[in-house]
Formats: structure tokens, C-alpha cells, sequence
């Protein structure tokens, strides 16, 4: 049986998500806080209150979305993988393609400099070292 056309979830929020659009969420409605560690369920893609619902937009969505970049995101093109970012927290960067434990989440569709929703597509969330 089949449950959703489009793989947009709704979600409770744990804390006040308004204006978060962009940011990458957990499973359990709270905002990516690990960088490395924790695979992200989605993106949000309306971000509101603990009142109400989030919409989260799942890796295979179907669509392109709106990302946010991090304070300092690298030089972002399009076509740039993007990962989590550790220190703007849902947030993402460029993949450097190299060094420590990171995890990979989006495809830029254009160019962007800080803190600017851009247009990417999502990719399956993965740890690459």
C-alpha cells in the first residue's frame, strides 16, 4: 500500500524551528548536533513551533531543495558535494573530499556564500573518512 507521493515527512519539532528552514533535522526532531557521528533524517523545508509540524524533506524526496550554508562554508559552486558543518549546527559546508570523519548530505545546484539558502538536491546522508 502505498503511503506518500512526495517523501516529505511531517515532524514535532523538540524545540521552536522557526525560520531554520535549510537546516538538516534528526529523527527525533531536534537539529543536527553532531557533525561526524549522527546520520540526518532530513532537511527542513518549513520549519515552525512545537505546536505544530515541521516539514522534512527525506533524501529521496524527488525535488530540489533549499540548504543552508554555515558561517564560514568554503567556496561553494555548483556541483559542490556538501557535508554537515560542526560549528552552525544543521548547517552545511563544502566537502573538502579529504580528512577526518564527515558526513555528506547534498549537492549544490548553485553558488553560495554565508549563512544563504541555496538550491541542492539531497544525497543518501554518509560517513566518509
Amino acid at each position: 500500500m502505498k503511503a506518500r507521493d512526495i517523501a516529505i515527512l511531517p515532524l514535532t519539532p523538540l524545540a521552536d524551528h522557526t525560520g531554520l528552514e535549510g537546516n538538516f533535522i534528526l529523527a527525533t526532531g531536534g537539529i543536527v548536533t553532531s557533525a561526524t557521528a549522527t546520520l540526518p533524517l532530513g532537511v527542513i523545508l518549513e520549519g515552525f513551533t512545537t505546536k505544530q509540524k515541521d516539514s522534512v524533506g527525506l533524501p529521496n524526496f524527488g525535488g530540489t531543495v533549499k540548504v543552508k550554508l554555515s558561517a564560514a562554508p568554503g567556496a561553494v559552486v555548483f556541483g559542490s558535494y556538501l557535508i554537515l558543518d560542526g560549528t552552525t549546527l544543521g548547517a552545511v559546508k563544502l566537502d573538502p573530499g579529504t580528512g577526518t570523519a564527515r558526513i555528506q548530505v547534498a549537492r549544490a545546484l548553485e553558488a553560495g556564500a554565508a549563512n544563504e539558502l541555496i538550491e541542492a538536491y539531497l544525497v543518501d546522508p554518509a560517513i566518509l573518512a
